[in-house]
């Protein structure tokens, strides 16, 4: 497999003008599992300014045709070579292939439903992988109309970013169906998806914009057929209209693309992919129980991030991926805001706090760090850049610019941006640009500071109080220790907030700002405040989340804030709060047991989904991760009483809270046991919620309460492709020498696809086995894998092997697994940067465990 390197790409571009490619497929056997290959032709329309050049296709190449006539060709590896192009004239170069159908989630997958037979189809590219599907030019700044033509069964349902303008029968059986020409687009977000789909009409959306365009659009969704009783349309449809009446309104950019469809696939590698009018979502975003209001926010995080591509990355798109923040950060930045102002998940930015940034939190703290505006020297570089950092942080980070600017200012600049480099490729220079020319301020220092520094700044604050409770020399502090000593400018906001009658309650606000390593707050009248009561208990920095930065709390106010943060009103402040404490817990500042307690103060009253759940799976990371062994067993019994009470006291009250409590509890359960509470967890696993249902069987098999035959008939129960995944991770999770070796086998064995690879991995890890049984040979054989198999497969192999770690006594001890991930790195110092990557990645975070726990731990 030959990597595409950015300089390969550079040159590529500069000597290769393609204005259109005609892409014919033909899967009309796709329903035979005999048949591994389709026969695929794409047509090229160009101008060479070389006489040689190279088109990606990984398939087998049966033959070239220049302008209609046989041309000798090279096959190399993903590349086919044709000489003696003429130079400087409008060429069709032809290129017919047998490409592989996919069971990796790369290229064009095939998936065969358990529960009915059925197969379907659809395609997965992002960064580097349409060439895995039919011939092209696979890079983003290569930019033609696509036109399609899909050969398939005739009952089937076939997507494209096109829209269907004709249907034929042809000799074999099948029906070809033909598809608009699309406006100019890059590769990785072409697409097609074909099979049986259910599909719900969603009606026509209408809309205008300030560009002077209108556009209706008819709304589809689809499904496989057997999860189609359980899509809540509604919903779906009702975000998918909010978010396209808030994108227009606000870039002023007629929707660019004739079709909405979005799609939800099975085996999906990512959370959803932004083909223009062909969306695709992981199907998971369905639920075969009652979607929790969490579950349904999540959806719709996903779908307006979607949606903003269509703009940010579809229509105008970076040239290489070292500008991937400029798509995806503004997707995760513009899809929080449109959720929150135009939708009923109006909580979305604390959501974003409490997960999203945590996210970024952890991943810019890692050696791996690397700045928003990264350097991708080819496309394996990209594949693994797409980060905490390059989504989250640079969401974070855009919010604090449009502090910085303003709200105004910034959609102007988007506005000037998408108007200019409409159907082009662009690069951080343009948007920079524009937003200048919006908001009349220089942008070069905020872009040094921001966009090509690495790390996490961090804020404090500190006072001096008068014996009557007077403050002076309020002052907001910045250290740029963990960004190679930058200071960013920060506009946040500080409050003060005092406790009384067993609450808290905010006397003061500040708008802050500052550029240095400190910056004055006036404190004058932080005593008026009401009932004439003075001092102050609690001083959270950033309260509003409006910047990027680790806020540190003091002493005080750390006290304070673990015994009052769920009494304060606004989700914001208690998100922030939240994730300060969660920071210090990770940065061994704060004692993992008392964070805990204070959770499981908190969740009962707390009114925001989205805060409670994160904060639930803060507990158990919390036990896991950074509770030293000898403190486990008493915190274990604590959370599993006190989450068995809250779903019990909920399951009559209050559905989605049932679920959350439910969930925890039988988490807690599969990581450290409890005998007393094993009946509880048998009649979960007999629940008619199936989610719940098949999260207690698997948490049985952990802990060795199951066996096969049992696993079996709940599978044959129920029947569906879900539980066919999940009993193969329940299978995996098995504590027992026969049962481990046969999971280790199927992970080596090249069989299974990229979802029942990581369910069987995930099925290793959950296994209450005692034991480093087949690990340290999985770890030894990273390289090799990595080697001999696609990036994404090679990605979950290397996170599912390396997750697992060597904890041999399960009492919290990760120092043999840092052992065997040093010894490794020094044996592998010529492996490939990405494989290092992660595992120095994982390596941190076993060193920062261990160092952690051995803090607590040496406090008993």
């Amino acid at each position: 497999m030959q990597i595409l390197t950015r300089n390969e790409a550079t040159h590529r571009a500069a000597t290769l003008e393609v204005s259109a490619i005609d892409v014919t497929v033909d899967v009309t056997d796709a329903t035979d599992p005999s048949q591994a290959t389709y026969p695929v032709t794409s047509v090229l329309t160009l101008v060479a300014r070389e006489e040689r050049t190279f088109i990606d296709i990984a398939g087998q190449v049966t033959s070239v045709l220049l302008n209609g006539a046989e041309h000798p060709f090279e096959d190399d590896e993903d590349r086919v070579w044709v000489e003696g192009l003429p130079v400087g004239q409008t060429i069709t170069l032809e290129v017919r292939a047998l490409a592989h159908y996919s069971r990796s989630g790369e290229g064009l997958h095939r998936y065969t439903d358990p529960e009915d037979g059925e197969v379907y189809l659809y395609t997965q590219f992002e960064p580097n992988d349409a060439h895995r599907a039919w011939p092209c030019i696979d890079q983003p700044d290569v930019k033609p109309a696509w036109t399609f033509h899909v050969v398939a069964p005739a009952q089937w349902v076939v997507f494209s970013n096109g829209v269907e303008v004709g249907a034929q029968p042809v000799d074999n059986g099948g029906v070809r169906r033909d598809f608009s020409a699309t406006p100019p687009l890059s590769s990785y977000i072409t697409a097609i998806v074909a099979g049986p789909w259910s599909v719900v009409e969603g009606g026509t959306w209408s809309g205008g914009a300030s560009d002077g365009g209108h556009v209706e659009l008819e709304l589809r969704l689809a499904c496989r057929r057997t999860l189609a009783r359980y899509l809540d349309f509604e919903d779906v449809f009702e975000v998918t209209r909010a978010g396209l009446d808030f994108f227009h309104e606000r870039y002023g950019i007629t929707f660019p693309w004739g079709s909405y469809d979005q799609i939800y696939v099975p085996e999906y590698n990512l959370g959803a992919m932004e083909n223009p009018g062909c969306i695709t979502f992981n199907e998971a975003y369905i639920s075969r129980s009652t979607p929790t209001f969490s579950e349904r926010q999540r959806r719709a995080n996903t779908t307006l991030h979607e949606m903003c591509h269509m703009w940010f990355g579809d229509l105008a798109t970076p040239a290489w991926w070292d500008d991937l923040w400029l798509k995806e950060s503004f997707a995760e930045n513009q899809g929080a805001s449109a959720i929150a102002s135009a939708t009923q998940y109006t909580g979305e930015w604390a959501n974003f706090a409490m997960n999203r940034k945590i996210w970024a939190y952890t991943q810019d703290q890692m050696p791996t760090t690397h700045p928003i505006a990264a350097d991708i020297p080819d496309v394996a570089a990209a594949k693994t850049n797409f980060d905490g950092i390059t989504y989250a942080k640079g969401a974070a980070v855009l919010k604090q610019l449009v502090a910085w600017v303003g709200e105004d200012a910034f959609y102007e600049g988007a506005r000037r941006y998408f108007d200019k480099h409409r159907f082009g490729a662009t690069s951080l220079g343009d948007l920079l640009e524009a937003l200048e020319a919006a908001s009349n301020q220089e942008l070069g220092s905020w872009k040094d500071a921001w966009l090509d520094t690495p790390g996490p700044s961090t804020l404090s604050a500190s006072w001096v109080t008068d014996p009557v409770g007077a403050i002076s020399d309020f002052t907001l502090h910045q250290s740029g220790q963990a960004c190679a000593g930058v200071l960013r400018p920060h506009r946040v906001t500080v409050s003060t907030w005092r406790a009384a009658d067993g609450a808290l309650e905010r006397t003061h606000v500040f708008d802050v700002r500052i550029d240095g390593e400190s910056a004055p707050i006036d404190p004058e009248g932080v005593l008026a405040v009401p009932g004439g009561a003075v001092g102050v208990d609690l001083v959270v920095i950033n309260d509003d989340d409006l910047t990027y930065a680790i806020s540190r709390l003091d002493e005080r106010s750390t006290n304070v804030a673990l015994a009052y943060v769920g009494t304060i009103e606004a989700p914001i402040t208690r998100a922030v709060i939240w994730a300060s404490l969660w920071n210090a817990v990770r940065d061994g500042l704060a004692d993992p047991r008392r964070f805990i307690v204070a959770v499981l103060g908190a969740v009962p009253a707390e009114t925001e989904p989205a805060i409670r759940d994160r904060l639930l799976l803060f507990v158990g990371e919390a036990i896991s991760s950074f509770l030293p062994g000898s403190a486990r067993a008493q915190v274990h019994e604590e959370v599993l009483a006190t989450t068995s009470r809250l779903s019990k006291e909920s399951a009559e009250t209050d559905a989605d809270a049932w679920r959350a409590y439910t969930r925890a509890f039988i988490a807690e359960f599969a990581a450290r046991g409890g005998d007393e509470f094993e009946a509880a967890v048998r009649a979960c696993a007999a629940c008619e919620n199936p989610d719940i249902a098949w999260r207690a069987r698997r948490a049985l098999a952990a802990r060795g309460l199951a066996d096969e035959q049992t696993i079996a008939a709940w599978r044959d129960a129920d029947g569906s492709g879900e539980a066919a995944r999940m009993s193969a991770e329940a299978l995996a999770s098995l504590p027992d020498e026969a049962a481990r070796s046969r999971a280790w086998e199927s992970v080596n064995s090249d069989t299974l696809s990229n979802d029942y690879l990581s369910a069987t991995l995930a099925g290793l890890q959950a296994s209450s086995w005692e034991g480093a049984s087949g690990i340290p040979e999985a770890v030894e054989r990273l390289r090799s894998y990595w080697e001999s198999h696609t990036i994404g497969m090679s990605l979950r192999y290397a996170a599912g092997v390396l997750d697992l770690g060597v904890d041999v006594d399960r009492e919290g001890s990760v120092e043999a697994s840092v052992h065997l991930l040093r010894s490794w790195l020094a044996a592998n110092e010529d492996a490939p940067a990405q494989l290092r990557r992660i595992v120095v990645e994982h390596l941190d975070d076993f060193e920062r465990r261990e160092r952690v726990q051995r803090l607590w731990g040496s406090d008993q």
